[in-house]
């Protein structure tokens, strides 16, 4: 239960709005005579914020939060906590983690489905950028071997990192100066608390001639009901050069990503209608476990919901790219800003780890925004990979959910099984990606394998040596073409999703048949 507050209001409230009922006359008036106030108006997901209000004819009423999106449709989704009980006036005071989502709506509800009007929220993201010997924000630069510099660190950047408009300074939130030492792998060099306005300065001094990148990770804030998860910068990517030396070559190899499935031809993609989803047409039932990244959850936290509460996402980069949350998902980013410019190379990666499935079914809900209009696009991955390296044998286990980029028409496919000795591989026409989400799902039975798009089915392979048989996990990337720059990209994932089988599950309609091959470069 979340505690109550005594203490006075401080900050300015959260417009507030009633929203037009469609019950009956009297329980619109009750609504009327309700009233919901929360501070504070400038936070980020996570962040606790306070809701102060009454509920008229509500005494010693338990009290739930019910949310609403706010897209066409949409409909109110009531949460299972109980999160505070009003007094014998229906008045209530208590404190809850605010939603990270823009254009979220909150109310509360009793339990005899008496409801406070509702608040409409529009967080602000985190962020944190930093700078080299007070040059431009995120700027790449070169210092001399031996020679001190400094790192300057914003976490309310009110330029490139947040558009105009900052998140709230948290005094002595703990800073994390971190190098990248492997492409999954950051040590910590120094740390140090932010200053009253979010920021810190680092000093260090340059070592061996080498090309070297750093970041920051900005602390949990969990006292009280906070419930803000640690988050980092980009990478900012120094050059040491010795004395009157050249410019040296990258010290960090890229990352090196599955096969691309060969371009074969298929069935055309077909309007979804009414079901744009395959866990919903087919009835996949309970969900094994659901990252809807709706409050301020860190790539480390659990899932949302689900019958496994466990699992975190490992992140990977090679270039200037970063995995972090935003706006109620995970995005990948090939640099801070949206707008063009140059500075987006490499490859970004996540790999989910504690929640594998040897057989089971998987959702992903994401969109790819493309801010510039020169360059090669980055490809956008969607594979389950063995969790376990030993698995892996050079990428024979692995199964390509989709394998895009922006302005493709096709999406490849495939599937490599060391214990079936194969390869199926393949391609499906597609709507262009950028013009909305999209759901890519993926069902991995016993004796087949079917992809699906937007609820419709787009390949199966028909085989019981098909599925590779190890326990799978997802691997969502951002592929670059090693260090060559690339069109800057974000790709967002609303959430991603799993499902043991279940008898109750419908049948899936076939799709087309994939192109079988011998499996070759296995080890």
């Amino acid at each position: 239960m979340r505690r109550p507050l005594g203490a006075a209001l401080t900050t300015l409230a959260l417009a507030v709005g009633l929203l037009a009922g469609t019950g009956a006359t009297d329980a619109s008036a009750e609504r009327a005579a309700s009233t919901l106030t929360v501070t504070p108006d400038v936070f980020v997901g996570g962040q606790a914020l306070r809701f102060v209000g009454q509920i008229d004819g509500a005494p010693n009423a338990k009290l739930r939060i019910e949310t609403l999106t706010n897209r066409p449709g949409d409909e109110w989704n009531l949460r299972d906590e109980i999160v505070a009980t009003t007094d014998g006036q229906g008045h209530f005071d208590f404190e809850y983690p605010g939603p990270s989502n823009f254009g979220i709506k909150y109310r509360v509800r009793t339990t005899t489905n008496r409801t406070s009007p509702a608040a409409l929220f529009e967080p602000r993201q985190q962020e944190v950028v930093l700078s080299l010997d007070g040059g431009p924000e995120q700027a790449p630069g070169s210092v001399v071997s031996g020679a001190d510099f400094t790192i300057d660190v914003d976490t309310t950047p009110t330029g490139r990192g947040n558009l105009g408009r900052p998140a709230p300074p948290f005094p002595g939130r703990e800073l994390a100066l971190q190098q990248r030492v492997r492409v999954n792998q950051w040590k910590t060099v120094a740390s140090a608390q932010a200053s009253e306005t979010g920021a810190a300065q680092f000093t260090l001094t340059a070592g061996a001639p080498g090309l070297v990148a750093y970041r920051i990770r900005q602390d949990d804030i969990l006292t009280g009901a906070n419930e803000i998860g640690w988050f980092p910068s980009f990478p900012l990517e120094v050059t040491v050069v010795a004395p009157g030396g050249a410019r040296p070559a990258a010290a960090v190899g890229p990352i090196a990503p599955a096969g691309r499935p060969a371009a074969t031809g298929g069935a055309s993609y077909r309007s979804p209608g009414a079901t744009p989803l395959a866990s919903q047409r087919y009835q996949w039932g309970p969900t094994e476990w659901d990252f809807a990244w709706l409050g301020g959850e860190s790539l480390t936290s659990p899932p949302y919901r689900g019958r496994t509460l466990t699992g975190r996402w490992i992140d990977a980069s090679d270039g200037s790219g970063r995995a972090a949350h935003y706006n109620g998902g995970l995005a990948l980013s090939s640099n801070i800003s949206e707008f063009p410019g140059d500075g987006d190379h490499g490859t970004t990666t996540l790999t989910l780890q504690g929640n594998p499935l040897t057989y089971g079914r998987w959702e992903f809900r994401r969109r790819i925004d493309v801010f510039e209009n020169v360059g090669p696009d980055y490809r956008v991955l969607i594979e389950l990979v063995p969790e376990k390296a030993k698995d892996d044998h050079c990428g024979a286990n692995t199964i390509t959910v989709a394998d895009v980029t922006f302005d493709a028409t096709k999406a490849k496919l495939g599937v490599s099984s060391r214990r079936a000795k194969r390869t199926w591989k393949g391609s499906r026409s597609i709507p262009r990606l950028g013009d909305g989400p999209h759901s890519f799902g993926i069902e991995v039975m016993r004796d087949h394998i079917t992809w699906f798009l937007d609820g419709e089915s787009l390949a199966t392979v028909k085989s019981k040596k098909a599925a590779p048989g190890v326990a799978l996990t997802p691997r969502l990337s951002l592929v670059g073409r090693g260090q060559q720059e690339m069109r800057r990209t974000r790709v967002l994932y609303d959430w991603q999703r799993a499902w043991r089988l279940n008898k109750q599950a419908k049948k899936s309609q076939p799709g087309a048949k994939l192109k079988a091959k011998k499996l070759k470069g296995a080890c």
